[in-house]
């Protein structure tokens, strides 16, 4: 029985059929009797229904959500406006389970991708939803075979190279990432392994430039910008209340269309390549790995390793 159907407490053993109408007639007892029947089939159904709501995970990350445009002050433990920074991250995140769950979503997942997926906690998240946390991450991203109906990220930076706040893919060392030679970034990469277990991106919240990079790779996507790039190491965000009202909205509206979504396939072979920046003087040139498969699970078993 589905927890939401049996908290209304119409299958409890005091309110049976055959307790409800002692002292009656017959013919108004098995009336009765009939109407409860009806209304608990109808609660049970209304409980499955429920039950077969979206499966949606919320991928996080920290350098797209509003408000955070400084890699010295907001995101790593110790610096000076961490502790604001994880608030801001924590409500736009559960803006998003918010509108997940008007939507009828059945589970929401929340992925902790920042810093080594260990910023959120447990106590702070919706209620509603699930914190998944650790490292290393497995080569699947923890998918396996339509295991969600739909990914929304939030918080979401652009690729290395972009023109966005706090552009990067992995780490600030990192120059590009291609997957066929197609540049991705953080957002492709999760994509590319969740298409191939057939699992669509449906919406992503952050930068401006990161709303662009998903668009160019899901044109349906549902996209919410909440700041955007004014110069070298500045940005203009929309307030935490907006970001969230805005967030909540379009989490409920992308989630309630999640059957229109496709996954992103790629066919194989599959070869991803890492270029870094030189970092001298103990690399004055360049890094190259290359990691290759013939699919994309393949290669990224190439790249983190098999279970």
């Amino acid at each position: 029985m589905h927890p939401r159907a049996a908290s209304l407490g119409f299958f409890n053993s005091e309110i049976a059929p055959d307790k409800i109408c002692n002292g009656g007639s017959e013919t108004v007892c098995v009336l009765i009797r009939s109407m409860v029947r009806t209304a608990i089939l109808g609660l049970a159904f209304a409980g499955l229904c429920l039950a077969e709501g979206p499966r949606i995970l919320i991928v996080t990350d920290m350098e797209g959500i509003s408000g955070i445009n400084n890699a010295d002050e907001q995101l790593l433990p110790g610096q000076r406006r961490y502790e604001e920074a994880r608030k801001l991250l924590t409500g736009e995140v559960n803006a998003a389970v918010q509108g997940a769950v008007v939507a009828g979503a059945s589970e929401v997942v929340v992925w902790d991708g920042h810093d080594g997926s260990r910023i959120l906690s447990v106590a702070d998240i919706h209620p509603f939803a699930k914190l998944l946390q650790g490292s290393p991450t497995p080569a699947n991203f923890y998918f396996s075979e339509k295991r969600y109906d739909g990914i929304i990220f939030v918080g979401q930076h652009p690729m290395a190279g972009a023109n966005g706040v706090l552009s990067h893919t992995q780490s600030f060392t990192m120059k590009r990432v291609t997957i066929n030679g197609k540049p991705v970034g953080e957002l492709g990469q999760v994509a590319a392994i969740a298409g191939y277990f057939d699992i669509p991106v449906i919406m992503l919240t952050g930068d401006k430039a990161a709303c662009e990079e998903m668009i160019a790779m899901q044109p349906k996507a549902v996209t919410v910008p909440v700041k955007q790039i004014m110069g070298r190491a500045s940005s203009l965000s929309l307030s935490h209340e907006e970001a969230t009202r805005r967030i909540r909205e379009a989490t409920r509206t992308a989630v309630s269309r999640v059957k229109e979504f496709s996954p992103w396939k790629i066919s194989g072979p599959v070869e991803m390549k890492f270029e870094y920046h030189p970092q001298p003087p103990k690399e004055r040139e360049g890094r190259i790995a290359i990691y290759r498969g013939q699919t994309v699970l393949e290669a990224y078993e190439d790249w983190l390793g098999k279970p």
